[in-house]
């Protein structure tokens, strides 16, 4: 455990140095938005990571089993009865890296899901490593300007590919049911696809609830602020949980993921929900409200060095609610604690 521990570890170090200078637009000053305010996360709100984080669980599904129409697969999808698979999307050759994921709607919820699938084994850890880089245009037509903004082009590229294969989907189902809500969640390098899929439905004129867990820092100050007023507005109260809220950054304790890569001009959004206790399945007094970007209080009280040697880097990020694993391995997994 602790040599592919350390596998990971040096193909997550890769991925932070691959391009560091693969930028999107501009350059931004670094200067992180710190605040070491926590609350208790409510019922509600640990409801809602509960079901997002599941839903979440089932795009590890793609690429392997599969998910059938109109929603079954070898995991638990037989718990969401009203939902309807719309496509599936993923790479189509070797040299295509696009991320995977599933599209499909709740008629019993009256919403729409973009499902993004994050890594799953070592395998799919160094293909991420592996991305190239290419500049991706992720912003509406009516949106305010973003001139300083930067992203690793690389995670931009990788949701371009996946976009074009969900595009008409995503627009037919837009149009189809247009009284429905959007939802976006995505866990790892999906957590970082839900994060630009979010910015980039936001300037469309969509207002899209995104929930992204074990996110690898994505883009620089400026885009964290952009993320931050575009989702919280131009005053961002991070500690909001009523029914207005609509971005959730979630991280678990000793998951260094969300801290590569780890210099500037790389920087997290706020919206950080943090799961402060070691195993999937948390209970509510573990969940916290963090304030501020980089809260030491939070995900950036884990440390590195003794993640690396204690051997807990791959059983921190991808344990949430549920174990990021196979599909119908994560069914055991999730429903081992019902006894």
């Amino acid at each position: 455990m602790i040599f592919q521990t350390l596998l990971v570890f040096s193909a997550l170090l890769g991925l932070s140095i691959a391009d560091p200078n693969a930028v999107l637009l501009g350059d931004a000053p670094p200067q992180r938005t710190y605040s070491d305010r926590v609350i208790q996360a409510t019922q509600q709100t640990w409801d809602w990571m509960n079901y997002a984080l599941h839903l979440s669980g089932l795009a590890s599904c793609v690429g392997w089993q599969g998910i059938e129409y109109p929603f079954s697969c070898d995991s638990y999808c037989g718990d969401y009865p009203g939902m309807e698979l719309i496509a599936e999307f993923g790479p189509k050759d070797i040299i295509d890296f696009s991320v995977s994921g599933f599209f499909s709607v709740d008629h019993t919820r009256k919403e729409i899901w973009h499902v993004f699938r994050g890594t799953v084994s070592l395998t799919d850890a160094v293909s991420d490593v592996r991305l190239d880089t290419q500049p991706f245009d992720a912003w509406g037509p009516n949106h305010p300007n973003c001139s300083d903004c930067q992203a690793h082009a690389g995670f931009l590229k990788s949701y371009d590919l996946a976009y074009q294969q969900f595009e008409k989907n995503m627009t037919d189902a837009f149009q189809k049911y247009p009284d429905y809500s959007l939802k976006v969640t995505g866990h790892s390098m999906g957590g970082a696809a839900a994060y630009v899929h979010g910015i980039s439905m936001k300037t469309r004129g969509y207002d899209p609830y995104v929930v992204a867990s074990g996110q690898p820092l994505v883009g620089n100050q400026a885009l964290a602020d952009y993320n931050d007023k575009l989702f919280f507005g131009d005053k961002p109260d991070f500690l909001r949980q009523d029914e207005d809220r609509r971005y959730w950054r979630l991280t678990h304790k000793g998951d260094l993921v969300p801290q590569i890569p780890f210099w500037s001009p790389f920087h997290q959004p706020g919206g950080e929900i943090y799961i402060d206790y070691a195993l999937a399945d948390p209970p509510l007094d573990s969940l916290k409200v963090c304030d501020g970007q980089d809260n030491p209080n939070c995900n950036y009280s884990s440390s590195m060095v003794y993640a690396a040697l204690g051997g807990t880097l791959l059983w921190a990020h991808f344990q949430y609610f549920v174990i990021f694993t196979l599909c119908g391995v994560n069914y055991w997994s999730t429903h081992i604690h019902d006894g």
